[in-house]
């Protein structure tokens, strides 16, 4: 299958865009809750850091679903990309709990070394009409790729800040580095073009069929099941529980999200390979129902060692779904529903992730961290089975 290429070239700025964001994300979903304990606030706080990071997320997505067809695409990306330039100025050099909130709010930060911002939503509607690299869901296993190898060399670097011994000053270039993309991003989506959809598109969900609402209402719903498990082993999480369960500091938790996040690129793109073979549905489900049953054990894992080999088998399998779960939604929506279909699922992700930010806020200040994996294992088994049972029948 082909698709109508425009004059922006292709899907190659796309990539590039994505990389580089990438790499920032996967830089801060770690060292950022370390800063915070660097410079003297606790738990709590960094779980209301985490929080905020979340509602700034879902309100983005949200502003995207009725922006879209009146500001239009290209409009946005710039304005998010300013907002990262903003953030990453306050992180770099206010300290005061109010500015982190707000930079944490207003930057579209990931907590989890990629995305469910509105940068993706955009890019994920408008991937299938820039490239002509054969089918969808190749398109996405590549453009998933390219985020993941980005996010383990963001989370490589950020050992950085552990090996000069948590320095303030190191953390400032990671801020301002965070900035420095958000500049880029800003020139590189101002040569897009072709970006924009249809004009005749109303605001909002008005546009969507009765068919697509449904599925938007469904795929909403479950999605932020999945978000609420996922928020208890995001990677900003999961560097405080190994901090806390095997003693491990910042200079060592980047080489093994290096690892991890490089597991995941591989398996991204031969996720593309298992679904031309099964199908979409089941391979989202069967490889993230494994996966999920691995988080669980490396919960019960009683050491270091076990738990890197159960981490690290579930990184194997873990982010199979996220190709082919895009893929499945250019199945379902047509080219005028998609942007407003990956806003909405974004923001009910977020909004589920939002819900699971107290609770996991209040897990850190009660010390019972070791709950995380359990919470989150669980809850996203539950998830693969009601997405499995919903769709089955119109789906492979």
């Amino acid at each position: 299958m082909s698709y109508r290429q425009p004059q922006s070239g292709g899907p190659l700025p796309i990539y590039l865009a994505k990389g580089g964001r990438v790499f920032v994300s996967g830089l801060l979903s770690i060292t950022l809750p370390f800063y915070l304990r660097a410079i003297g606030y606790g738990p709590y706080f960094q779980g209301l850091a985490l929080v905020a990071i979340l509602a700034g997320n879902t309100a983005s997505n949200l502003a995207l679903t009725y922006l879209d067809s009146s500001v239009g695409r290209k409009r946005l990306l710039q304005a998010f990309s300013l907002l990262m330039v903003a953030a990453g100025v306050v992180l770099a050099l206010d300290r005061a709990a109010a500015a982190i909130i707000l930079a944490c709010l207003a930057g579209n930060i990931s907590s989890t070394g990629t995305e469910a911002g509105p940068f993706q939503s955009i890019e994920a509607g408008i991937l299938p009409e820039l490239s002509r690299e054969g089918s969808i869901v190749k398109a996405f296993g590549r453009y998933n790729m390219i985020g993941y190898i980005a996010a383990a060399l963001g989370q490589l670097a950020s050992s950085g800040p552990g090996i000069l011994r948590d320095s303030p000053a190191a953390f400032h270039v990671v801020f301002a580095g965070f900035a420095v993309v958000g500049a880029v991003l800003f020139a590189v989506y101002s040569r897009l073009r072709g970006l924009e959809g249809s004009r005749a598109v109303k605001p909002g969900l008005a546009n969507l069929s009765e068919l697509a609402r449904k599925d938007l209402v469904r795929l909403s719903g479950l999605f932020s099941v999945d978000s609420f498990g996922g928020v208890f082993v995001t990677t900003y999480l999961l560097s405080i529980w190994f901090s806390s369960t095997f003693g491990l500091q910042l200079e060592y938790l980047g080489p093994i999200f290096f690892a991890a996040s490089v597991i995941s690129a591989a398996s991204t793109y031969g996720a593309a390979i298992i679904a031309l073979r099964i199908g979409n549905l089941r391979t989202m489900v069967y490889t993230h129902l494994a996966s999920n049953a691995f988080l669980v054990l490396m919960g019960l894992a009683g050491s270091l060692p076990l738990a890197l080999l159960f981490l690290f088998i579930r990184q194997s399998m873990s982010q199979m779904d996220v190709p082919t779960r895009q893929a499945l939604m250019t199945e379902m929506f047509r080219k005028e529903e998609r942007v407003q279909a990956y806003a909405v699922t974004n923001a009910l992700r977020s909004a589920g992730s939002f819900v699971g930010g107290p609770a996991s806020a209040v897990i850190l200040g009660l010390g019972v961290t070791s709950a995380l994996p359990f919470a989150g294992g669980v809850t996203k088994i539950g998830y693969d089975i009601l997405t499995f049972v919903s769709y089955r029948k119109r789906y492979r």
